[in-house]
């Protein structure tokens, strides 16, 4: 645990916000059965049940105020094009190869594509699409590095927004080709839980911390993505041994200032996975500019070190 922080004790305004239901049980820990994400934070705060904190952190947590919602109310930094009458005859691969040429020159730093699992929709929403093409934008590391403070909150909102800006225009590339496509980026949440669908598109693996790690930029990024119905074929997961190094590294664990991070991986909504205690997670987060501590602690993230990582990694799994 960082020394700074040992003696943290929630803010009593916060305490007080804290609904009856734990947000552990909301996100389905313990669960055998598989079952729908249910909205816990970063929604619409009338429908959650953890709204007044979200409030809370937007108004007086979030020492800069607000990250720009894009998107968060069907709007975006972009007017979405119409929907062009006629469509190019393309081959689904020629779709493929384009949409990632297209995401890659709208700034993205990586794209993934995967058919989109109704699973990975929140209950009370819809996403009545085919495909989800997934863009990764890489963080500064240097600044993600001073977290809990306020320039890795900027840097965190900086990329944020690229992110969403990077799908907006993405999407309305795909939609001037004749195509349906609906964007979205962080931090407000969409209709789809986004980072199953980055890792079932080939962007990683998911880490320790609960976030994703890449071979190329450990868990320096953010995520956005663009749900549609153009015709493509999907990428496969990149299994690369980030799994296995989390088993044994306890960075991110002894970083952690209230102890959220487990050591084993837990039971949720009938999948074993790494997952971070939202309960003690929270009271800290909303209180220390969104936290992020434990994505700089992560050695994957250091500038260079993810290359080397994943190839060192791949040569131990194959003997």
């Amino acid at each position: 645990m960082d020394d700074r922080f040992q003696d943290f004790t929630p803010n009593p305004e916060v305490l007080g916000l804290v609904p009856d239901r734990a947000g552990n049980d909301i996100n389905g820990l313990g669960e055998a059965v598989p079952r729908r994400p249910t909205p816990i934070m970063w929604h619409d705060p009338s429908i959650i049940a953890h709204g007044g904190i979200q409030k809370w952190f937007s108004q007086q947590g979030n020492s800069h105020g607000g990250i720009k919602s894009f998107g968060s109310d069907g709007s975006g930094p972009i007017p979405l094009a119409d929907i062009a009458p006629e469509r190019p005859n393309w081959s689904e691969k020629e779709c493929t190869s384009l949409v990632k040429e297209a995401a890659l020159a709208r700034d993205a730093d990586l794209v993934g594509i995967t058919r989109l699992d109704q699973n990975w929709v929140f209950e009370g929403f819809e996403a009545d699409y085919q495909w989800m093409v997934v863009l990764a934008v890489a963080m500064d590391y240097e600044k993600l590095s001073t977290a809990p403070g306020d320039l890795s909150q900027d840097e965190v909102k900086k990329q944020y927004n690229r992110g969403t800006v990077a799908a907006y225009k993405l999407a309305n590339w795909i939609r001037e080709q004749g195509w349906d496509a609906k964007p979205h980026g962080g931090p407000q949440s969409g209709p789809v839980l986004m980072i199953p669908g980055a890792i079932s598109a080939g962007l990683g693996e998911l880490g320790k911390h609960g976030s994703m790690i890449n071979r190329q930029l450990g868990s320096s990024f953010r995520l956005a993505n663009v749900l549609t119905n153009m015709p493509l074929n999907p990428d496969t997961p990149d299994t690369f041994g980030a799994d296995e190094f989390c088993m044994s590294c306890q960075l991110c664990t002894n970083t952690c200032p209230v102890d959220a991070i487990t050591a084993a991986k837990q039971t949720v909504r009938g999948a074993e996975k790494w997952y971070v205690d939202f309960d003690k997670c929270i009271l800290f987060f909303v209180e220390h500019n969104g936290c992020a501590m434990c994505l700089p602690a992560c050695p994957w993230s250091r500038p260079g070190v993810a290359p080397r990582l994943a190839d060192k990694m791949s040569r131990r799994a194959n003997g």
